[in-house]
């Protein structure tokens, strides 16, 4: 499985890849992706809607409780990056992947899962 990026309340570029390693899945995020620099507080998340901004407003796209799920802090804004996937995310009831700011409820990019 694997996509890119869209932007939300700001630009982004780069995509992401989801693939098994032994009995873990992995999430990595590609050599090129970059996001908001300046934005505190972010979260990769899961959500189980494809089009995870449709029910929110610009330019923060907020989330409304109960409709994602955190997986791990973000380690850095640009660059290659590889995160384990935790057993307690149900991967295929999951529609879509965001970077999101926790502090302002603000998605800051998105990417249907296919």
């Amino acid at each position: 499985m694997q996509g890119s990026f869209r932007a939300a309340e700001t630009p982004v570029q780069g995509g992401f890849r989801i693939h098994q390693e032994g009995s873990q899945l992995v999430l990595e995020l590609s050599s090129d992706f970059k996001t908001n620099d300046l934005a505190p507080d972010l979260k990769i998340t899961f959500s189980p809607s494809t089009t995870p901004l449709a029910t929110s407003s610009p330019p923060a796209y907020p989330l409304r409780a109960g409709s994602y799920t955190v997986m791990a802090p973000l380690r850095s804004t640009s660059g290659a990056q590889r995160y384990v996937i935790p057993a307690s995310i149900d991967l295929p009831r999951q529609g879509s992947i965001l970077i999101w700011c926790e502090k302002f409820n603000a998605t800051m990019a998105w990417a249907p899962l296919k």
